[in-house]
């Protein structure tokens, strides 16, 4: 990996885009109270039926008895009812079982250093790898440094056919504190700016979220990412 020299330019300052915030909360446990509690009113109101068909049996006129079509006939809509009952506490237990499973996946993203668009931690000493997509053309390229305010600190002249740069703490006037900082580079061709990309850096998850179909990763600094934006992964360190 090249290292970055210093070296003042004058062009454009462009702010990396920030992922929009969702939140979502699934509950199985209420959907599984509700399936018990409807399975035991209708074993209830099983064996009342079976009471009252017996009451019923017991008090036909002996002379005219009713047709034991209409007992079948009987018992054939209750079983139905009771099977359906039966099938739905078998789904709702299934779909328990289910988000135990994506609750374990998800889990899983905990603690994983994954490559994004984010601002990152220098310590004062250690240098941060910063990767980027070369733009295709450009004779120019500049990595744009901000601190945690947001202000630009530094704009530094890279090699604009390196996908990955070595940030070791310089800025316009000298090494910067230690502090968060976030990155750009801009991209340009015959002195025009023709990209300006953020700076992909290492961060490791600190939450995940569910958005819909979506998984949300959140990252160090409260930047939020869709799991399927991440770049590359590496274990904790």
């Amino acid at each position: 990996m090249d290292a970055v020299t210093a070296s003042p330019v004058t062009s454009p300052a462009a702010a990396p885009a920030s992922p929009t915030p969702a939140t979502t909360k699934t509950d199985t446990g209420a959907g599984n109270t509700r399936a018990a509690q409807v399975a035991h009113s209708i074993t209830g109101d099983f064996k009342t039926f079976l009471r009252l068909l017996t009451a019923q049996l017991r008090a036909q006129d002996p002379l005219n008895p009713a047709d034991s079509t209409e007992f079948v006939a009987q018992l054939a809509d209750f079983a139905g009812v009771e099977q359906q009952v039966q099938t739905n506490t078998k789904l709702d237990a299934l779909v328990g079982a289910l988000s135990d499973q994506q609750a374990r996946g998800l889990a899983e993203w905990l603690g994983v250093q994954v490559r994004a668009a984010s601002s990152a931690a220098f310590d004062g000493t250690r240098p941060l790898e910063i990767h980027t997509t070369p733009q295709p053309g450009a004779e120019l390229a500049v990595l744009v440094v901000r601190d945690e305010s947001g202000a630009e600190v530094a704009r530094l002249a890279v090699d604009p056919t390196s996908a990955e740069l070595v940030w070791n703490g310089q800025g316009t006037t000298g090494t910067l504190p230690p502090g968060r900082y976030s990155f750009a580079v801009e991209s340009y061709k015959g002195g025009e700016l023709i990209a300006s990309q953020p700076g992909e850096l290492f961060s490791p998850v600190t939450e995940v979220r569910r958005d819909g179909a979506d998984i949300v990763l959140v990252l160090e600094d409260g930047t939020r990412i869709r799991a399927d934006r991440v770049e590359a992964l590496r274990g904790a360190g």
